[in-house]
C-alpha cells in the first residue's frame, strides 16, 4: 500500500467516523443548551480565573449554539473528506473534534474521540504535506498509537486476576449502561465459554504488536480487530469505536511493509 493510497482510506474512514460523532451529538443537542445536563454555564465555571477574552471567545464557541455550529462544520468536514484531497477538511474535522474534547474536559465517548483526533490529525498533515516525511511521520504517529492502544489494554487485563480468570467478562455484561440482550449475557457468564472469550482477547490485545512483523500478518491482525470491534458494536453499541479504530488500521497497513 502507498502512502497516498493509505491516507485516502484513512480519510473516508475517518469521514465516516467523523459524521456518526456529529451527528449522534447533534441528535442530543438539548443536553448541550442552558437547561440540559451538559449546560455550558456550569462547565464554563472552571475557566472563572481565566482572561476575559478567553472566556468570551469560550462562552461564544462552546456554548449551545456555537457547539452547534462546531458540530455542523465538523459534519460537512466529515462528507468532503473523501471527496477531495484539500486540507482543510481532516484539520476542520480535527479542530472540531478537540474543541468538543475540551468542552467536555476529556473526551464525551472516550477512546472513539482520542483515535478520531490521531487520525484526523494525521490525514492532515499528509494531505498539508504529501508525500513527505511529515506524511510518514503522521502515518508513523497513527499506526504506533493503533498498536498501543491494543497492547497497553491487554497487558493491563493481564495484570488483573478478574481478567486472567474469566470472571471480568460477565461483570461487563451486567453493567446497566450496556444494556446487553439476556441471551449473549448467559452465554457468556459460563464460565468456559468466559474464560474463552477473554483468553482469545487477551492474546490478540498482547499480539497485536506483531503486526508491524509483515503485510501478512498485519491482514489477518486487522482481520480479528475488525470483527472484535465489530462485535463490541453489536453487544456492547460501541459502533463509533469500530468506525475510529479501523480508519488508522491503512496506517498501520503502510508501515507493516
Amino acid at each position: 500500500m502507498t502512502l497516498a493510497v493509505a491516507v485516502d482510506w484513512m480519510a473516508r474512514l475517518a469521514g465516516v467516523a467523523a459524521a456518526i460523532a456529529a451527528l449522534e451529538l447533534l441528535c442530543v443537542r438539548d443536553a448541550l443548551a442552558d437547561h440540559g445536563v451538559f449546560a455550558w454555564r456550569v462547565l464554563g465555571r472552571e475557566l472563572a480565573g481565566a482572561p476575559r477574552a478567553i472566556r468570551v471567545l469560550a462562552d461564544t464557541v462552546l456554548g449551545h449554539r456555537g457547539m452547534c455550529s462546531v458540530l455542523v462544520l465538523q459534519l460537512g468536514a466529515a462528507l468532503a473528506l473523501p471527496c477531495t484531497s484539500h486540507p482543510a477538511p481532516p484539520w476542520i474535522a480535527f479542530a472540531a473534534v478537540l474543541l468538543t474534547a475540551f468542552r467536555f474536559r476529556g473526551t464525551y465517548n472516550g477512546g472513539s474521540d482520542s483515535m478520531l483526533l490521531i487520525v484526523t490529525l494525521a490525514v492532515a498533515l499528509a494531505r498539508t504535506a504529501p508525500d513527505s516525511e511529515v506524511a510518514r511521520g503522521g502515518l508513523a504517529y497513527a499506526a504506533a498509537q493503533l498498536v498501543l492502544s491494543y497492547f497497553v489494554s491487554g497487558v493491563a487485563k493481564l495484570r488483573d486476576r478478574a481478567w486472567r480468570s474469566g470472571r471480568a467478562v460477565p461483570r461487563v455484561l451486567a453493567l446497566p449502561q450496556y444494556q446487553v440482550s439476556d441471551r449473549v449475557r448467559a452465554a457468556l457468564t459460563r464460565p468456559v465459554l468466559a474464560r474463552l472469550a477473554t483468553w482469545s482477547m487477551l492474546a490478540f490485545e498482547c499480539g497485536f504488536p506483531l503486526a508491524l512483523a509483515d503485510a501478512t500478518t498485519c491482514w489477518a491482525l486487522m482481520a480479528i480487530g475488525a470483527c472484535f470491534h465489530l462485535a463490541n458494536a453489536i453487544v456492547f453499541g460501541l459502533n463509533r469505536f469500530l468506525w475510529a479504530w479501523i480508519a488508522a488500521y491503512p496506517a498501520l497497513l503502510y508501515w507493516s511493509r
